[in-house]
């Protein structure tokens, strides 16, 4: 299974009209969540070159481990996602990962509000609120195909009233290590 999604930067004047329009739709949203993600470098491969990430994220549900694989569809974010449970030992796992190689590049920390649109097609919408970065929309869906997904995205960010907006390829750790330059 694939995850595609499509981030935009979202101004405040903006915010408030999706959050109407998702009322609108009958979008149900969940509490919001403060998330830390922790980004590591491969020991024999550059992640920027190969476009991969591996991550670990924190948040109140527990500790996750994340492999993403190289987007597929750009500007939208269609990849291989793998991701499952550690716990909450966030400290053991980091030292695990040392271990092995890999190297923390940085720290994402952000406040996301999720909200879920039962579609067709069924998707996640998130507002994220990105310290030193400002707010963002993501829409997810899930694909089985890159031609599925990119169809999903379109309908939706069309229904959401967001298509004019221009998609943003690069991930937050990408836009947060641009910023620090």
């Amino acid at each position: 299974m694939l995850e595609a999604e499509i981030k935009i930067e979202l101004p405040p004047e903006r915010m408030q009209w999706l959050r109407t329009r998702l009322d609108s739709l009958g979008a149900f949203p969940r509490p919001d969540v403060r998330q830390q993600d922790i980004y590591f470098a491969h020991p024999s491969r550059h992640f920027a070159e190969t476009d991969e990430a591996l991550r670990l994220r924190l948040d109140e549900d527990g500790l996750r481990v994340t492999y993403k694989g190289p987007k597929l569809d750009p500007p939208r974010k269609t990849r291989e996602e793998i991701e499952f449970p550690l716990g909450t030992e966030l400290e053991t796992a980091h030292t695990f990962l040392s271990r092995l190689g890999f190297t923390e590049v940085a720290r994402v920390a952000k406040t996301r509000t999720e909200l879920v649109v039962e579609g067709p097609p069924r998707a996640v919408v998130c507002i994220d609120r990105v310290d030193g970065l400002g707010t963002y929309c993501e829409i997810e869906v899930e694909a089985s195909t890159v031609e599925e997904g990119r169809a999903s995205l379109q309908q939706l960010t069309e229904t959401l009233g967001v298509d004019d907006a221009s998609p943003i390829s690069t991930s937050y750790l990408e836009l947060l290590l641009s910023a620090r330059r």
